[in-house]
């Protein structure tokens, strides 16, 4: 009796309670690898922004010395202007581009998938691939570019050995390999319109530009929000490309804020200096997101 008695009092795990174990079982490694390959790391560099250290030595704590030299450093703030001027032109360039073959694609053409994977393959090429062929192609002399110029009978350029052109020319590659990234977010977006509200719009009287203007562009608003987004933080952290191209060159024309971070960490091995430039980096494109969100997101709930 006494022993029906213990077996009666015993607590019996609940379903809602069975069902959070389990999740919480599931999650656990995520949560580990988290923080250990995430959490972690980032606040150690955070420390490591307050510190003088070369990996060679222990860190020496320099407080906010390292925060300061910025403000004193004419190179950060000719890198900060090129990655500002960089992600000016993609930006826009990369969304007119993507949406323009998001639309074109959702047109119903012949071989719509031949279409795809031919924008696609940039996307999923290498960035040393990609970086190798167009510096082959830029070259002044024997490049493919200046050929074509040159049977055209149009003037030709230094492209990546001139500090006026040479930006303008990676974005232009940027674009090319990136942006088909982009119109398979648009294309979903397109998809998910209602084929109903345009042949409304259409019985109404309104022609495809008059559609496409008053009722896709608004309701591909969030879609927008999510591509220059997404492009100004690929922008600010353009690097593999300047790395393979430029390096940076010529005369500092290319060089951007993460390849700034690059030299200063891992060839001077200026490492909390490098690591206080990736607080500042962090905290433009924390900026620049919610402002993006602010001015976007408004129209697109509209």
């Amino acid at each position: 009796m006494a022993q029906a008695s213990f077996h009666a009092q015993k607590p019996i795990l609940t379903q809602r309670r069975r069902l959070a174990l389990a999740a919480g079982v599931f999650v656990l490694p995520s949560v580990v690898l988290f923080l250990a390959f995430l959490a972690a790391p980032l606040l150690y560099s955070l420390y490591i922004s307050f510190n003088k250290w070369s990996m060679m030595r222990d860190p020496v704590w320099l407080g906010l010395d390292n925060y300061r030299r910025i403000w004193d450093d004419d190179i950060f703030w000719r890198s900060l202007r090129n990655t500002a001027v960089f992600t000016v032109l993609f930006v826009p360039l990369v969304t007119i581009t993507s949406l323009g073959s998001a639309v074109l694609l959702n047109q119903g053409i012949h071989a719509k998938g031949i279409f795809k994977a031919l924008i696609f393959i940039p996307v999923i090429t290498p960035s040393v691939v990609v970086g190798v062929v167009w510096t082959y192609a830029f070259q002044p002399e024997l490049g493919l570019i200046n050929e074509l110029l040159r049977t055209l009978h149009l003037p030709t350029s230094l492209w990546l050995g001139s500090s006026r052109v040479a930006l303008p020319a990676l974005v232009l590659v940027t674009i090319w390999q990136r942006f088909g990234w982009f119109m398979i977010l648009f294309l979903a977006g397109l998809q998910d319109i209602p084929v109903e509200i345009k042949e409304a719009a259409a019985l109404d009287g309104a022609s495809p530009f008059q559609s496409f203007l008053h009722i896709t562009v608004p309701l591909l608003r969030p879609t927008v929000v999510l591509v220059t987004v997404l492009g100004a933080i690929s922008a600010f952290q353009v690097f593999d490309l300047i790395f393979i191209m430029t390096e940076g060159g010529p005369a500092y024309a290319t060089q951007t804020l993460s390849y700034y971070i690059y030299q200063k960490a891992f060839r001077s091995f200026d490492m909390g200096y490098a690591a206080s430039m990736s607080y500042v980096l962090f905290v433009i494109l924390l900026i620049l997101t919610l402002i993006q969100m602010r001015v976007l997101r408004p129209s697109a709930e509209s």
